[in-house]
């Protein structure tokens, strides 16, 4: 009996802490055809929730939500508990999408494809993995409802993470500079969009 309520207890929490629901089906076409933007910026470091956010560049992006990651005990959870996989342009096309095998772990995002629906660079040039830094508490509940295949408006700063040690953390400021861990977007505005519109 022991057992089967840990099971339980075990289930519910991982529901609760790392499942993520997918949104309804799209189709196929690119929902998402254009590429993030973003301008150099000058901005005071300042401090958040303990660490120091070095403002590098603003960042806008309409994109797919092709994964999400929660994370809750590694470092970077303190200031980012979520990473998503974004896409843009053909890594929006559900028709693509369904023909590349994706997922995250330790921060990275990665992708096998036994079709290659598109070139390995075009794959890497409309897709990343970016760790995203709510705001406030709001912008935290809305990133906690965000599906996987949710159509997302994101706003906010890329920013590189310092804490008070020696520690940092350094964003990716290129969709092409495939070495990097991805962006890290401080973000102060989400919102999901209906493809229908």
């Amino acid at each position: 009996m022991k057992k089967i309520v840990l099971l339980i207890v075990l289930l519910l929490a991982w529901r609760h802490f790392y499942y993520i629901p997918d949104a309804p089906k799209m189709g196929p076409g690119a929902f998402a055809s254009g590429s993030p933007s973003q301008e150099n910026i000058s901005i005071d470091p300042f401090r958040f929730n303990g660490y120091t956010l070095t403002p590098r560049a603003s960042f806008d992006v309409i994109a797919k939500v092709i994964s999400v990651e929660r994370y809750y005990f590694d470092y970077e959870a303190r200031v980012s508990p979520v990473d998503f996989v974004l896409g843009w342009g053909p890594m929006s096309d559900e028709s693509i999408l369904e023909q590349i095998d994706i997922s995250q772990d330790g921060r990275w995002y990665k992708w096998t494809s036994d079709s290659m629906p598109i070139t390995k660079e075009e794959i890497m040039q409309n897709s990343s993995n970016m760790h995203m830094i709510p705001e406030n508490d709001a912008i935290a509940e809305a990133l906690k409802r965000v599906r996987n295949g949710d159509l997302v408006s994101i706003s906010g700063i890329l920013v590189d993470v310092k804490s008070g040690s020696s520690w940092k953390w350094k964003t990716s400021t290129s969709r092409s500079d495939t070495g990097s861990t991805g962006e890290i977007v401080f973000i102060k505005s989400i919102k999901r969009i209906d493809p229908v519109y």
